[in-house]
């Protein structure tokens, strides 16, 4: 019976402890599961959220959405630029303050320091997500329990600013300097010799430190700018090398600049002589050799003349929507800001080439510029999918009279905004019409049979026309188009001027249509420029992919407008003559392609017939003569607008 008890003891320890061990690995799986589960309605609970714990200086930035942290930011860079930035610096040891705003004076909508709202938001979001998938279950748990995270807004100092900032001290330092060679005469290459001088400048890199590293914390107060010692490297004795180069460092000439703008393709050249950039001489070491190279300060005050030439701002999108129209559009553009430190240090170094003699010597120089992002792109303000440029078109209205411009401009008006439902078929009739004096069309010449006449709404062709190669240069399957009886200039190609790219409108009979087949909504926006004559139509949508376009046309036939006509009428006094234009025929072809989202090509021509039409001369009836096919002397049939 004891051997038993001794038995039965080791293996009820067993069971005791394979017991507790079930009991701890359940506890810790629950533990885990609790953990697991907790951390992922944590993380639930603040998505699209700044987790909280997280701060920019002393200001708790959590729970906030990106939007809500943006106007946080945006108002501190309101008050910066309504309280202005504030300075101290010692002179003859008295203190001195003084305000310097962050606002352009050129450019009042220009913030020369400021916080990037955007990229600010966008490190504070992606705290505590941006790690693997453990790392971002645990962090923004620990985060809030044990150890807040103090983050930096991205704080934008521009040079400008620094140059203004340069400029107000300019008068309180010990100007301190290199030695130096100045022309006074170009023609006689007369000089004089400037000593060097030791001194105090202001320390404006630590200046610029200090400011980013206090608004990084999105606080206000006063920076101190220190001065730092001046020790010239350049002497008098290093000069007497220099001198004779003088001649030879000017002959090559002028210096140049270039601009070519991204956007819009636009070019821009200066050419600076000899008379501007001697004021830019400056002697510097290089390598332990004394050379003559540009003044830093003087080029880039000179550089700032030609910032109104190059800066462009940045435009933030707009969507506005009323009654299913969009009411308010702007597409979100990058702006253009001048580099002025790149473009002075190409400069510069384009200049000192000279010192060297080299027997290929550059002398222009690309003005460099950043690009700036603007705050709102059109993805953020709308939630119908639209995210940017499916395609454009263009035509032009040149020459036309003053009621074909109103017409068309009040089709304008009226198509601007149309949002076109996913497989909706697009109508140029329903959406620009009715085409009446009650919408505010005028009369204006259509083709009627063999006649033109004034009629109301007269130039909507214009407005087709445009619809037509929009929709082609963005894809869309065309269900409805016809093109003109008669060939007229308004609708040439832009490229060879050859017919065959116009569609026609005339209610009721005659219309332009094409389907929406994206899957998404399509934003018609419509521009007229007066000044150039040019009709601009643009689709907005979300591409799947497919391109679009077409070849300019082709005349197989050129068909003679025939032998000029006479009409009698008794709508014109008797013997007076009133004629209208011949038109030449022809037959005209263009392919249009599609490549669609699983690149597969798809082609279809397009073929035009323009029927010709002689001179036709109205001459009033004589006295005598009582009998004419009617008032005009023409017989009337369906027209299409001209």
């Amino acid at each position: 019976m004891e051997e038993e008890n001794q038995q039965s003891t080791p293996n009820f320890s067993k069971v005791v402890r394979s017991k507790n061990a079930i009991i701890g690995a359940g506890a810790f799986l629950f533990l885990v599961l609790v953990f697991f589960g907790g951390a992922s309605i944590y993380n639930l609970l603040y998505k699209n959220k700044i987790f909280p714990g997280i701060y920019v200086g002393s200001h708790h930035m959590g729970g906030l959405t990106k939007l809500e942290a943006k106007d946080f930011m945006e108002n501190f860079n309101n008050r910066i630029a309504k309280e202005s930035l504030d300075f101290s610096f010692v002179k003859e040891n008295k203190i001195n303050n003084f305000k310097l705003s962050p606002i352009s004076t050129d450019d009042s909508s220009v913030e020369m320091v400021k916080i990037n709202s955007d990229s600010s938001t966008d490190s504070l979001l992606s705290v505590g997500r941006s790690g693997n998938f453990f790392k971002n279950l645990w962090q923004p748990l620990y985060i809030r329990l044990f150890s807040e995270h103090v983050a930096r807004a991205d704080v934008v100092v521009e040079d400008r600013f620094v140059s203004s900032l340069k400029g107000y001290m300019s008068d309180f330092g010990d100007k301190p300097r290199n030695a130096n060679i100045k022309i006074t005469d170009l023609a006689t290459l007369a000089y004089v010799i400037e000593e060097e001088k030791s001194g105090l400048i202001f320390d404006y890199d630590e200046v610029v430190n200090k400011l980013q590293n206090q608004l990084a914390s999105l606080a206000l107060g006063t920076v101190a700018i220190n001065t730092k010692e001046f020790k010239p490297d350049v002497f008098v004795a290093d000069l007497s090398a220099l001198v004779p180069k003088l001649s030879e460092i000017l002959r090559y000439g002028n210096l140049g600049l270039n601009y070519t703008d991204p956007q819009t393709g636009a070019k821009r050249d200066w050419s600076i002589g000899p008379i501007v950039y001697v004021e830019w001489l400056e002697v510097r070491k290089e390598n332990g050799e004394p050379i003559f190279a540009l003044n830093e300060e003087k080029v880039k005050f000179y550089l700032e003349t030609l910032r109104p030439f190059i800066n462009s701002p940045a435009q933030d999108a707009k969507f506005v929507m009323e009654n299913d129209r969009v009411q308010e559009f702007q597409a979100n553009q990058s702006g253009l800001s001048l580099n002025e430190e790149k473009t002075y240090k190409d400069l510069d170094s384009v200049f000192k080439e000279r010192n060297y003699r080299p027997a290929e010597l550059s002398k222009t120089v690309t003005v460099s510029v950043d690009i700036v992002q603007p705050n709102v792109l059109i993805s953020d303000v709308n939630n119908l999918g639209i995210m940017g440029v499916v395609g454009v078109g263009y035509s032009t209205f040149k020459d036309s009279h003053t009621n074909r411009i109103k017409n068309i401009a009040n089709a304008v008006k009226r198509l601007n905004g149309i949002l076109i439902k996913p497989g909706e078929e697009f109508s140029a009739n329903k959406y620009a019409g009715p085409y009446t004096a009650e919408n505010g069309f005028l009369p204006e010449m259509v083709i009627k049979g063999r006649e033109i006449k004034p009629e109301i709404g007269g130039g909507m062709c214009q407005i087709g026309t445009t619809l037509f190669r929009t929709a082609m240069n963005s894809g869309m399957p065309i269900s409805e188009r016809r093109n003109h009886s008669l060939v007229v200039s308004y609708y040439a190609d832009p490229v060879n001027g050859n017919p065959g790219t116009d569609a026609t409108l005339y209610e009721p009979n005659v219309d332009f249509k094409f389907i929406n087949d994206t899957g998404g909504y399509l934003l018609l926006q419509t521009s007229i420029d007066y000044k150039k004559q040019e009709l601009v139509f643009t689709f907005w949508g979300k591409s799947d992919g497919r391109k679009g376009s077409y070849t300019h046309p082709e005349v197989t036939k050129w068909i003679p407008a025939g032998e000029p006509q006479e009409i009698i009428v008794t709508t014109l006094k008797p013997g007076e003559r009133k004629c209208q234009n011949a038109f030449r025929g022809a037959v005209t072809s263009f392919t249009y392609t599609i490549i669609n989202s699983s690149s597969e090509k798809i082609e279809r021509v397009f073929d035009s017939y323009y029927r010709p039409l002689p001179q036709i001369c109205m001459v009033g009836a004589p006295l005598a003569s009582t009998s004419t096919p009617n008032a005009s002397g023409m017989p009337l049939e369906v027209g299409d607008s001209f």
